[in-house]
């Protein structure tokens, strides 16, 4: 198993959007997410696709699978945290190129719903440790529940 390394205040987090994007009336609370998370001390970049939203999905397969690879194999980020599941995200799956991913530095992927099925992919396929755990958008709540900022703790405290 391969484990990424520590989680560290300063490190950059990239939510992108590899199934349901957010719109509307959610993009608040997608914005008071990004920011309680930036003041834990993380660096927070939202990809574009995020605030897209197209037949229950994001953005067309391709660009999802391409835009999931630019992050993965980009070194500056630490860690993939999407918005929230929704529908379809296997589409993407016969898109990955899983021998580079798996060439490449393993950085922590978190999720749940629909995004179970890319950990469980990248678990089997590339030997990544994930993190079925919050999306980010669970950090826009009000209150926030403890529970959920105990991601950050295990990230900070595993390799």
């Amino acid at each position: 198993m391969r484990y990424p390394k520590r989680l560290q205040p300063g490190d950059k987090i990239v939510c992108i959007a590899p199934s349901s994007g957010v719109t509307g009336v959610f993009s608040k609370r997608l914005d008071f997410a990004v920011e309680n998370i930036e003041k834990l001390g993380y660096l927070v970049t939202v990809s574009p696709n995020v605030k897209t939203s197209i037949k229950l999905v994001s953005s067309p397969a391709l660009e999802r699978a391409n835009e999931f690879m630019k992050y993965y194999l980009d070194e500056s980020v630490s860690a993939i945290i999407p918005p929230w599941g929704g529908e379809i995200l296997m589409e993407i799956l016969p898109l990955l190129n899983f021998d580079l991913l798996k060439k490449a530095t393993p950085k922590w992927i978190v999720g749940f719903s629909d995004i179970s099925t890319l950990l469980f992919t990248l678990t089997l396929k590339i030997e990544l440790a994930t993190v079925h755990g919050p999306n980010l958008m669970d950090f826009g709540m009000e209150p926030i529940h403890e529970s959920v900022f105990e991601l950050f703790r295990i990230l900070k405290s595993s390799s």
